[in-house]
């Protein structure tokens, strides 16, 4: 491709007959940086509000299941690579954030690898979250793990230079992780500055490796730094739970999850006709977890009539930034969020 200055010097001669081109070449070269800006994307995400989804629909219930009255919406932020344009619609527009990609995707995981591990944690999440809502019914459930693995970690976090890919968390200050949940339960309360000692198994040598916790962009609190896989999960349900839609990931909808298996096992009605929406992790003793994304969650909540959003009591205000419409209702367990919904209207 000529550059756009080519055409001055291309036949040695400046009269009138290269006027067309030049200005043909040089508009056309134009035409290209503007279709470049409006397709090429940039190393930036996007967040926008994602759809929310009624999630007593959208679970295959291996056991008797109980009509749900009313809607329980899981709530899902939508990533996307922005063009150059894109960003700057993003930056005018309400409700839609920008980032770097290395905030949402860790240095040194692609993209495939990355969408693959969220999903497979949200799989696991599903089913921490039927055994939550299971067990709050009356059901005989069992959790266990092989460990945690780490499967990535971030470049400049606390964890780097100390975690390695391939090493195995056993324990967190003495106390067993058998789950990536184990893990996120462990630290999600953990202060700015405060240091844990993680037993880690690298090979066939076991660790102590204390790290100092700091705030991790990614989920919005302090952490180490590290993606994180469960080695041979194993969950035991007196009947199978799945979820139909397969392009969902990450670990937010396990509130939701809990509740509508729980509402959905147990026949009560927690609803009470209301569209309920919410989002938070759970580990398996329904503990509630920050997930990020809550401003973006409560606009598309409301898209579908959400009067109620139940979100982790850490994120709350971040919460009340986008609502409009729905009342905002921290919790910070799975018992906390049932209580308030059992109040009714």
């Amino acid at each position: 491709m000529r550059r756009p200055s080519e055409p001055e010097t291309w036949s040695g001669r400046h009269d009138g007959r290269l006027a067309p081109i030049r200005k043909l070449l040089l508009t056309g070269s134009l035409v290209v940086v503007v279709l470049a800006l409006a397709v090429v994307p940039l190393p930036l995400v996007e967040l926008s509000p994602g759809p929310a989804l009624d999630v007593p629909s959208q679970i295959d219930f291996g056991g008797p299941a109980h009509p749900v009255k009313g809607r329980l919406l899981l709530t899902t932020v939508t990533l996307a690579r922005p063009s150059a344009i894109g960003a700057l619609e993003a930056l005018l527009t309400a409700h839609h954030e920008l980032a770097p990609e290395q905030d949402v995707i860790p240095p040194g995981v692609n993209e495939r690898d990355y969408l693959a591990a969220q999903q497979q944690v949200f799989d696991e999440s599903l089913q921490v979250a039927a055994a939550v809502g299971l067990r709050a019914a009356g059901y005989p459930v069992s959790v266990s793990g092989g460990g945690v693995e780490v499967a990535a970690v971030i470049k400049g976090s606390p964890a780097d230079g100390k975690l390695q890919v391939g090493d195995v968390i056993q324990a967190v200050n003495g106390r067993p992780v058998q789950l990536a949940s184990d893990l996120q339960a462990a630290t999600e309360t953990a202060s700015e500055g405060q240091t844990v000692t993680l037993t880690v198994l690298r090979g066939n040598q076991q660790l102590p490796i204390q790290v100092t916790l700091r705030r991790i962009s990614q989920i919005g609190r302090p952490g180490l730094g590290v993606a994180l896989r469960t080695m041979a999960p194993r969950i035991t349900l007196p009947f199978p739970v799945k979820v139909r839609r397969q392009d969902i990931g990450g670990p937010s909808a396990g509130l939701m999850m809990a509740l509508s298996v729980y509402a959905l096992a147990s026949g009560e009605d927690l609803t009470h006709g209301r569209v309920v929406a919410g989002t938070g992790s759970i580990d398996v003793n329904g503990t509630v977890g920050p997930v990020g994304g809550v401003a973006e969650k409560v606009v598309g909540a409301e898209k579908q009539g959400a009067t109620i959003f139940l979100v982790p009591t850490s994120e709350a205000a971040d919460a009340r930034k986008g609502a409009s419409r729905a009342r905002v209702v921290p919790v910070d367990t799975f018992d906390q969020a049932r209580t308030v919904l059992r109040q009714g209207p």
